[in-house]
């Protein structure tokens, strides 16, 4: 029940024409629908409501006598103040109308500052952001209300008598549930259900390359980055929440070609408290953790938050305190030579949250996980809300380029809105990404200015336009569009 409170002092003011008595033409005042709780000391709590209501020219609806005591009515509303007068009534409040469960914004979204971002613009109206990701994962829930999924590609092996025979095709429904939850965090829909995502309404493409288990071949994981890598033209980033122990040359070298055609890849760092670069901190051998360690990804840990402020006021988990570095999250005190950014985290980006994140799941459902694989999809949001402001990635410099300014933007472990509990476990504190820290994008030195015409007409023969332009822009040609098609070109300056 959602409640609002009475307001007593515009009540008194209203014109009563009698304190307890019948009202004359009652039923020419406008009625209000009103919840009465009574005292607890009244025995008979249906003969007290229809006296009360009876005398007041209402009428009785539901009379409440075991959780509580007290009756709902409509009243004429001059009879609202005598009714607040009554000294059986103990409280008075407006009826409303409830509805099932609306548009959550889950701790992680509203903790790095998504709402304050105008790009984000989360206010339940679905205005999707114009941005394309891939899902590299268990696949995502085709038909979730609230997911805006494209496309995708599933890639599988099937172990038939002495052969592992290796298939791809279009079925790339989440049959586990994992993807759809990364997906959800990423970019559900801003549309007033369910939860939405740092990069609402994102278009969706979800690359199926682990079963209903939540596993896969390693050869499955690199045809999906492949398919990714054949779609670079659209795909601009992909997240892959999953990961293994060792080292892989043959997918090192399929991230860092996708990387080069520009496509930002966003990693889990893994769930084993340990550095991504394993106990002797060198890039490239059996004790990695990988892709994390793969210098061309940006690599994610993992936060406690639980109330969506920092503060570390919120409730504590198994994996922590409130604004804490979550107890099973990887790190990284070691980074290769000429990493191509350049984090205080060294092999690791950015820290978000990753501990009992809400979000979408199969079967058109929602579910609370945690993981590193939870604090990715944060981060794969944030590069698409600074693409959709920026614009994409062509090639490996301008990927990296992304993730510096990613890295640029965040908030400092130990700043304002940073972790209360400073315990991560190296001497590396990589900043919590953050969505709040909106800079509108300079005017390039060689973009010409525009200038509208607000008012519409309707004209024939010849018209005269004239355009006066300050700055420190030289008007070489003025060119004019009706209906955004171009109808010429005035080169006279």
């Amino acid at each position: 029940m959602i409640r609002r409170r009475l307001s007593v002092e515009p009540l008194e003011n209203r014109l009563l024409l009698s304190a307890v008595g019948l009202l004359p033409q009652a039923a020419l005042e406008p009625m209000e629908r009103v919840i009465v709780m009574l005292n607890d000391n009244l025995s008979d709590t249906r003969a007290v409501a229809q006296e009360v209501v009876g005398s007041l020219n209402g009428e009785l609806g539901h009379v409440f006598q075991d959780a509580v005591r007290g009756f709902s009515a409509q009243l004429p509303a001059p009879a609202l103040a005598a009714l607040q007068r009554d000294p059986r009534v103990s409280h008075v409040e407006l009826d409303t109308v409830v509805y099932l469960a609306s548009q959550s914004t889950p701790t992680g979204v509203e903790r790095i500052g998504t709402l304050q971002n105008p790009i984000a613009s989360i206010n339940g109206i679905d205005q999707r952001v114009d941005v394309d990701i891939a899902i590299i994962d268990t696949g995502i829930d085709v038909t979730h209300p609230d997911l805006n999924v494209v496309g995708g590609r599933r890639f599988y092996s099937v172990v038939t008598g002495p052969w592992l025979r290796q298939r791809q095709d279009d079925n790339y429904n989440d049959d586990h549930g994992h993807g759809t939850h990364v997906a959800g965090t990423t970019a559900a829909l801003d549309n007033g259900i369910g939860v939405v995502g740092v990069a609402p309404g994102a278009r969706l493409w979800g690359v199926k390359v682990l079963d209903s288990s939540g596993s896969g071949y390693l050869s499955d994981v690199i045809a999906g980055v492949d398919w990714v890598t054949q779609n670079a033209s659209t795909i601009e980033i992909a997240n892959m929440s999953l990961g293994a122990s060792g080292y892989s040359s043959a997918l090192h070298t399929a991230i860092q070609n996708s990387v080069a055609k520009g496509v930002v890849y966003i990693v889990a760092a893994g769930n084993g408290a340990r550095d991504v670069y394993g106990a002797d901190g060198v890039f490239g051998n059996s004790d990695d953790t990988f892709p994390a360690s793969f210098p061309e990804v940006a690599a994610i840990s993992a936060m406690v938050d639980t109330d969506g402020q920092p503060g570390g006021l919120g409730g504590s988990t198994w994996y922590g305190p409130d604004d804490s570095f979550a107890s099973f999250s990887n790190y990284s005190a070691h980074v290769v030579a000429g990493n191509p950014v350049n984090s205080p985290g060294r092999a690791i980006d950015l820290i978000l949250p990753g501990v009992y994140i809400r979000s979408t799941y199969k079967d058109g459902g929602y579910y609370t996980m945690s993981g590193t694989s939870m604090a990715a999809p944060h981060a794969a949001g944030l590069a698409a809300l600074h693409i959709a402001q920026h614009g994409r990635a062509t090639d490996a410099a301008g990927v990296y380029a992304i993730r510096q300014a990613l890295i640029d933007a965040a908030e400092a472990q130990d700043g304002e809105n940073g972790l209360t509990t400073l315990n991560d476990p190296d001497g590396y504190w990589e900043p919590l990404g953050w969505a709040g820290n909106f800079v509108e994008s300079p005017l390039p030195e060689d973009s010409p200015p525009t200038v509208q015409l607000a008012v519409p007409a309707t004209v024939s023969g010849t018209v005269l336009v004239t355009a006066e332009a300050e700055g420190t822009y030289p008007v070489a040609q003025v060119e004019f569009f009706v209906n955004d098609e171009s109808i010429g070109i005035d080169s006279d300056g």
